[in-house]
């Protein structure tokens, strides 16, 4: 089964935030079709269906190229794909933006929190970045308040400040810099 992405593999108590490969997209196409979770992200298509999960797993090999990571999210305890989270770099290279999703029946047991603190450790400590900042759409405040639990700080709202299917949605910015990470307990 080829890798798609690079070969970190990052563990937390519950988790492990590995590579997505092939054999994922069966639980991607079956997670990310799930409209309470597709309506939530602004560029997950919807309906969703196979040729957009391979279309995404071949995309992902060239931002990684760029110094991007994208991670499957897998439970140690019954492994097998559950979700998504990535860090994509900005153009200064040293700041990055992380973004996720996971499948409606791992919603509200911590998973995302979890992965997303994994993240910001990588992101601080491995990859040495200053800022990581986050955002979702009005109406996905579940997503706020993980980035609350991962320590994230609310910045601002921008008005209109995403779209989907055509329609304007506001923007809740989160994030969070390296030395306030750090002076809190990273």
């Amino acid at each position: 089964m080829k890798t798609i992405a690079s070969n970190i593999t990052l563990e937390t108590e519950r988790l492990i935030l590995r590579p997505p490969t092939r054999a994922d997209i069966p639980d991607i196409v079956r997670y990310a079709g799930d409209p309470r979770v597709a309506l939530k992200m602004t560029r997950m298509p919807h309906p969703y269906h196979l040729g957009h999960a391979v279309e995404w797993l071949d995309s992902i090999e060239e931002d990684l190229k760029n110094g991007d990571a994208v991670f499957a999210i897998e439970r140690k305890s019954e492994p097998g794909f559950i979700g998504i989270i990535s860090l994509e770099l900005r153009s200064d290279k040293c700041s990055g933006d992380v973004g996720y999703w996971v499948g409606v029946p791992y919603w509200r047991r911590g998973y995302v929190t979890e992965a997303l603190r994994e993240v910001l450790r990588y992101s601080f400590e491995d990859r040495g970045l200053l800022y990581v900042g986050a955002w979702h759409m009005t109406g996905n405040n579940a997503s706020g308040r993980v980035m609350q639990k991962a320590r994230m700080k609310f910045e601002h709202i921008v008005r209109g400040g995403c779209e989907r299917f055509g329609a304007l949605h506001d923007r809740v910015n989160y994030g969070v810099f390296a030395d306030e990470w750090r002076f809190e307990g990273g």
